[in-house]
């Protein structure tokens, strides 16, 4: 595998931190968090294809708080205390980081059985929809089409 599609280890310990810090372990619930070994190497899988980009992000949001290096050291205090308040202003690094951490935790077996969700596709068996109001979809039927003939 090249390195192009890889996290270095220092930049896997951060986004795992990270993920985490997102969404933490339940001993109540007993539901792993989004830094679990096979959720974050569902992540580290969804993300290979841009890495690259992610790379860059990450550098642009953690240069803004040190360096990757200096989060990286943080005690986990300090580190969740930082990643909060960082949080609070957008920034495209963690509005990717949030879907990908959304996707994976949300993918896990583990994570579908807590929620009463069967771990399967909505097909064959599909998904039971109620009926509802079919005159909201009126407007839509009259409007002209949005593509060229």
């Amino acid at each position: 595998m090249s390195e192009e599609n890889t996290f270095t280890e220092l930049e896997q310990i951060v986004l795992r931190r990270l993920a985490g810090c997102m969404i933490g372990a339940s001993e109540d619930l007993q539901i792993p968090g989004a830094d679990d070994e096979v959720i974050f190497g569902r992540l580290l899988e969804r993300s290979r294809r841009i890495v690259t980009e992610l790379r860059q992000l990450m550098d642009d949001f953690f240069g803004e708080l040190g360096g990757i290096a200096d989060v990286a050291a943080l005690d986990d205090a300090d580190f969740n205390e930082d990643m909060n308040t960082a949080r609070q202003k957008p920034h495209p690094f963690l509005e990717v980081v949030t879907g990908l951490v959304a996707n994976a935790y949300y993918s896990d077996p583990r994570i579908l059985v807590s929620l009463n969700k069967e771990d399967r596709p909505p097909f064959p068996k599909g998904n039971t929809l109620e009926q509802g109001d079919w005159s909201l979809l009126d407007p839509v039927k009259k409007r002209d089409p949005l593509f060229r003939a």
